[in-house]
């Protein structure tokens, strides 16, 4: 059996354990233009020609990587 001194000593023990640990501070990520998700509609331009297509973003996306097409906002 464990003793109450024993018990005090061990939760004191894991409360200084608790308070050495670094606290992690997060970033709040600050966009300064609107996250595009993959199923929302939007207009791209191609460079070459100046046409415009209006798709879903995950179609638009090897498009604009290319560099042939841009998106408008």
């Amino acid at each position: 059996k464990t003793s109450k001194d024993e018990i005090v000593s061990s939760e004191s023990a894991n409360r200084e354990a608790g308070q050495t640990q670094q606290r992690q501070v997060t970033e709040t990520i600050v966009r300064d233009q609107p996250k595009i998700n993959r199923n929302d509609t939007v207009t791209i331009q191609n460079v070459a020609s100046g046409q415009t297509q209006e798709m879903k973003y995950k179609k638009a996306e090897s498009l604009i990587a290319n560099g042939t097409w841009v998106l408008v906002h």
